[in-house]
């Protein structure tokens, strides 16, 4: 009986391995070109924040759309693991050592071809999705939309402003669309589907239990309303002191002739520090919120083990 369920979980794993490599491949080729990096931009950047991502986004939603299905069945995955789990202790400790393998050999099959191929499966998806379809596509995409409309602006808008910080608030700007892209998919479609699938388990469980979790839930999203707007604030004005450093150091190391010829090297250094005196300053202020943010969050994440098990001894 063994051997034979050896046999079987031996095919199962070559026959998951091989599959999950051609289809690696085929994601791959695929995957790569499915968002137009370079494709140019319908007007010009709006003023607010919701119409700015659309715009920055164009033409990459239904690839952004697959990725989050993805990311939110691996989320799913997570949930039937501990599920799956459950049901192959719940059978070890009802039939015993001796008895579970001759009553339950295609529950073992199920359960290594889960964890051992369908689970790896989800989340290498997942993380192709995102390092390969999403992250080296929409950064260009921003960034080459953002820098073809800096170029059209007149000389007197670059002789108004620093080199250094025009090419700085590109790159962050593009870099921020691109966290936000990513991390949705990567975390708010992966956490709301595991919640949402541990909802729906414990509902079938024990009812008390999952108003508790949806409680908890409507809890943290309360208190990611409340922090949110304060971190943008602040994370907004430590951007923008950033960009005026490397604004200020850029464009002194560009003139640098002239800077020689004309400046004094006490009034350079003088302004240099001020910005970064400015930098350090907001770098703190978003320190602080950041870290009460983060303290929060932990301290919620914690009462979440403790409400489940006190509520499943009491």
């Amino acid at each position: 009986l063994l051997a034979g369920i050896s046999v079987q979980l031996i095919g199962v794993v070559f026959a998951g391995g091989l599959g999950a490599v051609t289809l690696a491949y085929m994601f791959y080729e695929n995957g790569r070109n499915r968002i137009d990096a370079f494709r140019p931009a319908d007007g010009p950047p709006p003023q607010t924040l919701g119409a700015f991502m659309h715009w920055a986004l164009r033409g990459s939603w239904p690839a952004l759309f697959v990725a989050g299905i993805i990311s939110s069945l691996a989320g799913v995955a997570e949930v039937v693991s501990a599920l799956i789990l459950g049901w192959v202790i719940d059978a070890a400790v009802t039939a015993g050592p001796q008895a579970f393998f001759d009553g339950h050999v295609w529950l073992m099959v199920g359960f290594l071809a889960f964890y051992l191929i369908l689970r790896p499966m989800a989340f290498g998806l997942s993380a192709a999705s995102n390092s390969i379809v999403v992250g080296p596509n929409v950064m260009p995409l921003v960034l080459s939309r953002l820098h073809r409309w800096t170029l059209g602006q007149s000389v007197t808008f670059f002789d108004n402003d620093f080199a250094g910080r025009i090419a700085q608030k590109q790159m962050q700007a593009a870099r921020a669309v691109t966290d936000v892209a990513t991390e949705i998919i990567n975390t708010v479609c992966f956490a709301l589907a595991s919640v949402i699938g541990s909802v729906i388990v414990l509902f079938a469980v024990d009812s008390t239990i999952a108003a508790a979790l949806a409680v908890w839930l409507v809890v943290y999203l309360l208190l990611i309303r409340f922090f949110m707007p304060r971190v943008r604030v602040n994370s907004a004005a430590r951007a923008s002191a950033r960009a005026m450093v490397s604004g200020q150091v850029v464009d002194t190391i560009t003139n640098i002739k002239t800077v020689k010829l004309f400046a004094h090297a006490a009034f350079e250094d003088r302004v240099a520090l001020k910005s970064m005196e400015v930098f350090r300053t907001r770098s703190l202020e978003f320190g602080v919120i950041s870290t009460w943010f983060r303290l929060s969050l932990m301290t919620l994440a914690g009462v979440l083990p403790v409400m489940l098990i006190g509520g499943t001894v009491l």
